[in-house]
């Protein structure tokens, strides 16, 4: 078995806007290794969702991939034409997007939108796409799947068209699975049945995940790896006990930081990160979020740092062998 089912090596994607270029994701690399459910986390704006729009060729108008490779299956994603892309998503790769009231057609049944994707990718009649259908709504869990299939997406809750959009993303058994914020607007008691759910599949199918939120409590419950993303950049990676238990970033601190602790008793109060995310249309020469860190230096203003560290790593100038230590920021494996 492959040691990768992803390679992202130097992705960089730009938009095109009447304000000039704006930089969103600036050489980006990783690896999404079999099995495992990666994390990517950021606030808004980050990079992280255009980073796997950018590995599908999905971006919106005035977008374009100024360089990088994504190797799956052998083939480069970013070079593939067209229709081979076409073959391999919703295939072998499955998505799961942000929104799937916008997502999902409201004018066809919801049972039809499987049935196509089955049948788009699979050599399968009518019926057994039908069948399949039924079975898919079973695994994610629908209630009453075969009269369920008749349905319109305004006829479900917002769980219960997440589902219907990890039933489509499941449909061809995909090898790697992207989750694109997959519990924004749904109260906390779905949201913790929706990961629960994608964990139980991830498990009993054997998939790779990409996991994108903006939620530190979803990385923590739900992934095995992490990326911290901001201003386009990976800050921070690591396991993700260890990127809870030895923060290595000032920014992932900050995140950390602005999350209410359920076992904590001493009734802290958040602490917001101060500032405001940098101008991707002209990025700073330094580390992005120098600006915003309490522990910035001339360096971090002047020089974007490169990842230190091997299975931990941190974007960051404190961890490199000359610069000053700081309580609270741990060092990062050499």
């Amino acid at each position: 078995m492959s040691e990768t089912v992803l390679s992202v090596r130097d992705l960089s994607t730009s938009f095109f806007t009447p304000r000039g270029e704006v930089q969103a994701v600036r050489g980006v690399s990783f690896d999404v290794r079999p099995g495992e459910i990666l994390g990517l986390v950021g606030e808004s704006g980050s990079g992280k969702s255009i980073t796997c729009m950018s590995v599908l060729r999905l971006l919106k108008a005035g977008g374009r991939i100024k360089s990088g490779t994504a190797t799956f299956e052998g083939q480069d994603l970013l070079s593939l034409d067209e229709d081979a892309l076409s073959d391999l998503r919703g295939n072998r790769i499955g998505v799961i997007f942000q929104d799937p009231m916008t997502a999902l057609n409201p004018t066809i049944t919801v049972g039809e939108q499987v049935i196509e994707t089955i049948l788009r990718h699979r050599r399968a009649s009518r019926a057994e796409a039908r069948a399949r259908a039924i079975e898919l709504f079973e695994l994610v869990r629908i209630p009453s799947a075969a009269t369920r299939l008749k349905s319109y997406p305004h006829e479900f809750s917002g769980g219960m068209r997440q589902r219907v959009m990890i039933a489509i993303a499941l449909a061809c058994d995909p090898q790697l699975l992207i989750a694109d914020e997959p519990t924004t607007a749904l109260d906390v008691t779905i949201q913790r049945q929706i990961l629960a759910l994608l964990k139980d599949l991830q498990q009993r199918l054997a998939m790779s995940v990409i996991l994108i939120t903006h939620d530190l409590g979803v990385i923590a419950e739900t992934a095995d790896r992490v990326l911290v993303l901001y201003g386009g950049l990976i800050m921070e990676t690591a396991p993700v006990r260890d990127l809870f238990a030895r923060p290595a970033h000032p920014y992932t601190l900050g995140l950390l930081g602005a999350v209410p602790d359920l076992r904590d008793d001493t009734h802290r109060r958040l602490t917001p990160i101060p500032g405001s995310p940098p101008d991707m249309a002209a990025p700073p020469p330094g580390c992005p979020f120098a600006p915003r860190c309490p522990h910035a230096m001339r360096q971090c203003l002047d020089a974007l740092p490169p990842l230190f560290g091997t299975a931990h790593q941190s974007r960051c100038w404190l961890h490199h062998p000359e610069a000053p230590k700081v309580a609270g920021l741990n060092e990062v494996a050499a």
